[in-house]
């Protein structure tokens, strides 16, 4: 796995005990000469779920004029693993990802 380039943003954040409110992940395709918007791979809903359900993502739109649109971390992964080891099903809290 190589580390993507929104893990800096994310671990200053921590690191200034600030919240992560929305990620947009861009990359510029120099063969097609476009630039993409990439809906946060497997590792970084991880790291973005410490923040909660909420957290706002980019995920591409074909429909939309700009070619993307946000969704929450919830719309993107309804069945996150971490609800499994809570007592009432819901998202761990950020106290529970930092144990």
């Amino acid at each position: 796995m190589s580390l993507c380039h929104e893990t800096g943003a994310i671990c200053q954040a921590y690191t200034l005990n600030r919240r992560v409110t929305a990620s947009v992940c861009v990359y510029r395709d120099p063969e097609r000469d476009q630039v993409l918007i990439l809906p946060p791979c497997g590792i970084c809903q991880e790291r973005l779920a410490m923040w909660g359900p909420e957290v706002q993502v980019a995920v591409p739109d074909a429909g939309s004029a700009t070619g993307w649109c946000v969704r929450t971390l919830r719309d993107v992964n309804p069945y996150y693993w971490g609800s499994q080891f809570t007592d009432d099903g819901m998202w761990p809290s950020q106290k529970s990802h930092s144990e």
